[in-house]
């Protein structure tokens, strides 16, 4: 299989400033391979070498669906969960409805993080949101002038982070702010993003909010 052929690059070890530890290591140099050559005379492809030799052990095969290589959910698949999702029901439980229809988990090829994923690129290709939440921003501001909001996009121009504040919360941090909290929702929607509310304490042990972003990771320069 593709994730156990050669060894991992010894430069994934060595990336300066690395906030999170490496994967586990899955490669294990296996020699099993297929070379599919072209007959240029024939106009045909053909197998020019192969070989089924393993140097770990194999997966039973009712489990290589949940193999990285062979997870996809097809676009019959993804019509059904978007229909079942108008409906209010949560991914998990849809993804326990397809377990039921395929006779158990081992048949159904994805898992719920990859129909969260899905979710994400629809909602990240179709933009309807982010777009709607900066014109109501924009509309906010020219009610209240003293509105601040920035959003961050991508080289794609997609919406990563967005930052905000209006004017009571600028009051209550320059009263209350000698002390800011901030806590994050973590993956708690169905944007795979952050929810990071900064918070304080009043005169009357109240807490008040001083900023409120969504954030799309929690790198250092993200929260700079």
């Amino acid at each position: 299989m593709y994730h156990r052929k050669r060894f991992r690059s010894v430069k994934f070890y060595s990336i300066p400033n690395r906030q999170k530890r490496p994967r586990a290591e899955t490669r294990c140099g296996c020699p099993a391979r297929m070379q599919v050559r072209m007959d240029d005379e024939l106009g045909r492809r053909y197998v020019a070498y192969f070989s089924d030799e393993h140097n770990h052990s194999v997966l039973e095969l009712r489990f290589s669906s949940m193999l990285p290589s062979h997870r996809r959910m097809s676009e019959v698949d993804i019509e059904q969960m978007n229909d079942i999702r108008k409906g209010g029901i949560p991914v998990s439980r849809i993804h326990g409805f397809m377990a039921s229809l395929a006779n158990g988990y081992y048949n159904v090829p994805y898992t719920t993080r990859d129909m969260h994923n899905v979710n994400a690129k629809q909602q990240r290709e179709g933009g309807l949101d982010a777009e709607s939440c900066l014109r109501y921003l924009r509309e906010f501001k020219a009610n209240d002038p003293t509105l601040y909001y920035k959003e961050v996009v991508d080289g794609e121009g997609m919406l990563q982070h967005l930052f905000w504040c209006d004017g009571t919360n600028k009051i209550d941090y320059q009263v209350f702010g000698d002390v800011v909290a901030f806590d994050a929702t973590y993956n708690k929607n169905i944007y795979l993003s952050l929810l990071v509310v900064f918070s304080g304490v009043n005169h009357h042990n109240e807490m008040v909010i001083f900023a409120d972003a969504l954030v799309a990771n929690e790198k250092e320069e993200t929260y700079a």
